[in-house]
C-alpha cells in the first residue's frame, strides 16, 4: 500500500515539470480559444444528444453567442436565464500539429464545469462526478469565478494527443448549484506552447504567464496528493503528504520523500484570506499528520517538535514571505513562545503552488502552548481552572463564542463540558469588569489579580512594533493556566503588519495601532494603554529589549538571513504568483513602484527603522527615569537560591517590604538577558519560587556562569551570580 501511493504522488509531481515547464522546444506560446470568441450555446432545458461533444455534430439549432456566458456577475457579454446547466461548442483549426508542444485550458467558472476536446474529457472542476452529468444535475461545490475581480482562471494541462490537424471542437458543460443562484459563469481559453518562432494564433492574454519549470529547490519540498479528493473548508479530507528535506540542501522533485511520506488530513483555512484567496486561489491549509485509520501520527516536522497539527500558511497578500516569520521570532526572542516556522515549496495534486510556511498550530502541549489539557471529567475544583485557549475573532458555524467575540479554541468546542465554558466565560467577564470599578488599577483587588500583567505588556510590544492591523481586535490569543491567571498570546497572524495593509491606517509610521480602535477590541486594552503604571512598565520593557532582542541590527540579520534563504524560491512564487508591482488587498501607497522582491524587503526594513525610533521617542518620557511618580527603592531585601551550583532545579527565596512589580530575570556571563521567572506584581512578605531549570523553550539551562536579577517597581535591587552545570 505505502509504496503503490508513493509511486501515485511521484507520478503527479512529474505532471507539474510538463505543466509548469518549458520543453527545450517550446519557443512561445499562443491562444488558440478566447472567452470572448463567437460560441454555439444552449441552456439546458433538455438532454442532448450524446454526440454533442463531436466535431461532426450539427448544432445549427442552437444559438450563437459572444462569451462569456452567464449571468449575475458581471463578466457576462452573453446574458442568459437562470438555469442548473448549459452547454458550449467552440470549433477551432490547428494548422500545424507538429509545432504544438504543450497545451493548457483556462476556465473562470461557477459553479462547476466538464470540458472535451473532440469527445475526450480535458478538464473537470469539484462539484460534477459523473462521467457526462445530466442537465438536472446541481454542483455538489460552490465556486466563484474570479476574473471580474481580478483574479486568474484556474489552469488544466492537455495532452497535445486530443487535437487533430485542422478542425476540432472544444465542448464545456457549465452547472449551477442550485436553480436559485444569483450567478453563473463561463469563460474558457485554450493556448498552445510552439515549437517554431511563427504567428500561427493570437497572442496569448495579458494575465497569462507562460509555465516554468520546477524541478528542485534549496529549501524542503512538500507533495500533497489528495487522491482525486477536492479540499473543502471542512471536513478535513484524507490525503497523502511528502516532504523532501535533503541534507546537503538540495531537494529534487524526484527525489524520495525523506522527511515525511504518510497520511494527512487537509483543510483549507483562514477568515479574510479565505476571501481575497477565492479571488487569488493561493489558499492556506490546515492539517493533521495521520495513519491510515486516521489516528493521529505525532512527528517532528523539519526539525519542529513533534505533534500533529500544523498550517501551511500561503501569506499570499505578503509580498516579503516573512512577515509572520519575523513576529514570531521577535515574541520567541523575548521569551514567549511563538509558533515555530519553516518554509517550504508546495505542490498539490502535482501543480506547483509556491512559496509557503509551514507553521506550529496553537494548541496545549508542552512544545506549544504549556498549559493543562482538559477533559470531560475535570468540571469542578481546581481542574477547571485551566487550560484554556480562545481568540478574539469573529465566529463562524462550528466556532463556540462565549460572548463578545471571544471564541474558544481549546477544549475543543466537541469536548468542552458546560462547566467549563461557564467557569472560563465568568472569569473572563469578571477580568473585564474590573476595569469599569474605581479601583481597577489597585496592585491587590485591580487587574492584577486577574491577569499575567508582563504577558499583556509583551502583546502590546510585538503588535506595536509590528504595527499590526488585526490587532487587539483580531486574531488575538488569551490562555489560561490551572489555578493561574489569563495570559495574553500566543502571538499570531501578521501578514497584514509592518506596513502591509491600509486597514486600520495600518502603514502610517506615527501611530499606535493600540489608539486606532475599531470598536472591536476588549475592554482592557484602551484602559491600560492609559494606566500610568501600566505605562511605565511597558516603556522600561520596551528598552530593555530594544537594547537586546529587538534591536534594529538584530531584526535585520533576520530578515536578511531569510530573504538570502528565500531568494531562489521568491522567483518561482512570483512568477506563480505574479503579483510583484500590482495593487492587490489592502495595498499600501506605492506597491505599484515595488515590482521586484528586493524593493518589498527594503520597503518592510525600513518600516521596521522608522515605526521602532518612532516608538523611542514615544515612549521614552514614561520611563522610571522620566516618571515623577516613582517610588523609592526598597531599602531591604532577603534573596538566595538553593542549591548554589544548579544541576537541574533550585529554590528561589526572597523577601519583600513592600507590594509592588516584581521580575526576576537570568543574564549570562555577558550581561546578555536570557529568560524571565517571575514578572508580575506581588504582596509584600516572603515568596519562594521553584525553577525547574529551564529556558523559556523548554530545554534545560546550558552549563556556565549566569547571575539572577531581582527588581521591584522596574529597580534593580539584587543579583546574585550562581553556576549551571
Amino acid at each position: 500500500m505505502m509504496n503503490t501511493v508513493k509511486h501515485t504522488s511521484i507520478l503527479a509531481v512529474m505532471l507539474v515539470i510538463t505543466q509548469y515547464g518549458y520543453s527545450q522546444t517550446i519557443d512561445h506560446w499562443e491562444t488558440v480559444v478566447f472567452a470572448n470568441d463567437i460560441w454555439q450555446y444552449k441552456t439546458g432545458e433538455a438532454e442532448p444528444p450524446a454526440a454533442w461533444r463531436s466535431l461532426d455534430f450539427d448544432d445549427s439549432a442552437w444559438l450563437q453567442g459572444r462569451g462569456g456566458f452567464g449571468y449575475g456577475d458581471g463578466d457576462d457579454a452573453t446574458q442568459i436565464s437562470p438555469t442548473i446547466s448549459f452547454y458550449l461548442r467552440s470549433t477551432f483549426r490547428i494548422q500545424d500539429i507538429s509545432a504544438i508542444r504543450s497545451v493548457l485550458f483556462h476556465m473562470d467558472y461557477d459553479d462547476a464545469f466538464v470540458a472535451w476536446i473532440n469527445d475526450q474529457e480535458i478538464a473537470r472542476s469539484a462539484g460534477l462526478t459523473s462521467p457526462h452529468p445530466p442537465f438536472r444535475q446541481t454542483s455538489s461545490e460552490s465556486h466563484e469565478a474570479v476574473m471580474y475581480n481580478g483574479g486568474l482562471p484556474q489552469a488544466f494541462n492537455v495532452s497535445p494527443s486530443v487535437l487533430r490537424q485542422g478542425e476540432n471542437i472544444l465542448a464545456i458543460q457549465v452547472h449551477n448549484q442550485s436553480s436559485g443562484s444569483s450567478d453563473m459563469s463561463a469563460l474558457p481559453f485554450l493556448s498552445v506552447g510552439l515549437s517554431t518562432a511563427n504567428s500561427t494564433y493570437q497572442p496569448t492574454p495579458s494575465w497569462f504567464v507562460a509555465p516554468f519549470e520546477f524541478t528542485s529547490s534549496n529549501i524542503p519540498i512538500v507533495v500533497i496528493d489528495t487522491q482525486g479528493k477536492t479540499i473543502r473548508n471542512e471536513p478535513k479530507i484524507m490525503a497523502r503528504m511528502g516532504i523532501i528535506a535533503n541534507k546537503n540542501g538540495r531537494n529534487n522533485i524526484a527525489d524520495a520523500f525523506n522527511e515525511y511520506d504518510s497520511w494527512i488530513g487537509i483543510e483549507k483555512r483562514g477568515n479574510a484570506s479565505q476571501n481575497y484567496d477565492i479571488v487569488q486561489g493561493k489558499w492556506s491549509y490546515t492539517i493533521e499528520t495521520r495513519n491510515e485509520d486516521r489516528s493521529n501520527n505525532n512527528v517532528k516536522l523539519l526539525g519542529m517538535p513533534k505533534d500533529n497539527d500544523w498550517i501551511l500558511s500561503a501569506d499570499f497578500i505578503d509580498k516579503t514571505l516573512v512577515r509572520n516569520a519575523l513576529a514570531y521570532y521577535m515574541s520567541r526572542s523575548i521569551g514567549r513562545w511563538a509558533p515555530r516556522t519553516r518554509h517550504v515549496e508546495l505542490v498539490v495534486n502535482g501543480k506547483y503552488e509556491g512559496v509557503y510556511i509551514l507553521v506550529e498550530k496553537i494548541k496545549p502541549d508542552n512544545n506549544r502552548v504549556d498549559i493543562a489539557k482538559l477533559d470531560s471529567s475535570q468540571i469542578s475544583g481546581e481542574a477547571v481552572t485551566g487550560g484554556y485557549i480562545w481568540d478574539i475573532q469573529q465566529a463562524d458555524a462550528t466556532d463556540i463564542d462565549f460572548g463578545k467575540r471571544r471564541v474558544l479554541k481549546y477544549p475543543k468546542p466537541d469536548r468542552v463540558q458546560p462547566e467549563q465554558l461557564a467557569y472560563i466565560r465568568t472569569y473572563d467577564d469578571e477580568f473585564r469588569s474590573i476595569f469599569s470599578r474605581s479601583y481597577y488599577d489597585d496592585p491587590i483587588r485591580g487587574y492584577p489579580k486577574y491577569m499575567d500583567v508582563s504577558s499583556f505588556i509583551d502583546e502590546i510590544i510585538i503588535q506595536e512594533i509590528t504595527k499590526n492591523s488585526d490587532a487587539y481586535s483580531w486574531s488575538g490569543f488569551f490562555h489560561k493556566k490551572r489555578s493561574g491567571k489569563i495570559f495574553a498570546g500566543p502571538v499570531w497572524d501578521f501578514d497584514q503588519s509592518l506596513s502591509n495593509s491600509t486597514f486600520r491606517d495600518g502603514d502610517l509610521v506615527e501611530m499606535w495601532i493600540i489608539e486606532n480602535d475599531d470598536g472591536l477590541h476588549p475592554p482592557c486594552w484602551s484602559k491600560l494603554w492609559r494606566t500610568p503604571a501600566f505605562k511605565q512598565h511597558l516603556a522600561n520593557t520596551w528598552f530593555s529589549y530594544r537594547n537586546g532582542p529587538l534591536k534594529t541590527e538584530r531584526l535585520y540579520a533576520f530578515v536578511d538571513s531569510l530573504t538570502v534563504y528565500l531568494d531562489e524560491a521568491q522567483a518561482r512564487n512570483f512568477t506563480r504568483w505574479p503579483i510583484l508591482g500590482k495593487i492587490i488587498w489592502r495595498s499600501t501607497p506605492g506597491a505599484q513602484n515595488r515590482n521586484s522582491y528586493k524593493k518589498e524587503v527594503d520597503y518592510m526594513k525600513e518600516y521596521v527603522l522608522e515605526h521602532a525610533e518612532w516608538m523611542d521617542e514615544q515612549l521614552e518620557p514614561f520611563t522610571s527615569v522620566h516618571s515623577a511618580e516613582n517610588k523609592s527603592m526598597p531599602s531591604s531585601f532577603s534573596f538566595s537560591l538553593s542549591p548554589n551550583p544548579v544541576k537541574s532545579a533550585a529554590t528561589l527565596s526572597y523577601n519583600l517590604n513592600h507590594n509592588g512589580y516584581v521580575r526576576i530575570n537570568v543574564y549570562n556571563v555577558l550581561g546578555q538577558y536570557v529568560q524571565s521567572l517571575v514578572n508580575d506584581v506581588q504582596e509584600r512578605g516572603a515568596h519562594v519560587f521553584r525553577w525547574n531549570g529551564k529556558n523559556a523553550t523548554g530545554r534545560l539551562l546550558g552549563h556556565g556562569i549566569y547571575f539572577l536579577e531581582l527588581a521591584v517597581d522596574n529597580h534593580a535591587a539584587a543579583r546574585t551570580k550562581f553556576v549551571k552545570f
